[in-house]
């Protein structure tokens, strides 16, 4: 059988290694979450350079489409694109088209925008975690070093005292009563 000390010191031990490896395993969690942060801000960003080529993309279509129409309404009247009315359907028609490119590129940027928030937000929780990473860790250690020293306190005053002496082992020599009368 152990004795009361000896088991103490061995509970003391096993307390400690908890602690400190509880927050090991709250930091490497913490650190996980960094990483799959740090991968969703990335994704976030290429989804925003998409997002600026597919708006430029849209809005060259639009020019295409505002040229092609414009010559085909002159083209199939036959008149002379310089003066009258032409001149009126060319303005008309690009007053709508730049319209319309003012909304493409419009969405474009409110849909890039959105992602280059996300990509932000993704990088601050990567941070906050990281930064969580490293107080669980120094919980542990601190709540392990606590353990241990709580345990150290409680061993020392559990220990055995000898031959009727103090409780940390020394016998006094001032013994009163031993044939010697104090005056």
């Amino acid at each position: 059988m152990c004795d009361p000390v000896s088991l103490a010191v061995a509970s003391t031990v096993v307390s400690t290694v908890g602690a400190v490896t509880s927050g090991i395993g709250q930091a490497q969690q913490y650190r996980y979450q960094a990483r799959i942060a740090d991968q969703n801000a990335t994704l976030a960003n290429d989804q925003a350079r998409d997002s600026i080529a597919t708006t430029n993309l849209e809005a060259q279509r639009r020019y295409r489409d505002l040229a092609q129409t414009s010559g085909a309404q002159m083209a199939a009247n036959g008149v002379d694109l310089n003066f009258g009315s032409p001149v009126a359907i060319r303005k008309d028609g690009a007053a709508i088209g730049a319209e319309d490119l003012a909304q493409i590129y419009k969405s474009g940027n409110e849909r890039t925008r959105g992602f280059d928030i996300s990509a932000f937000n993704y990088r601050s929780d990567a941070a906050a975690n990281r930064a969580q990473a490293s107080g669980a860790l120094m919980k542990g250690i601190f709540n392990g070093l606590s353990t241990a020293l709580g345990g150290a306190s409680q061993a020392v005053g559990m220990k055995p005292s000898f031959g009727g002496g103090a409780p940390d082992g020394t016998v006094s020599s001032n013994k009163v009563g031993s044939g010697a009368r104090a005056h």
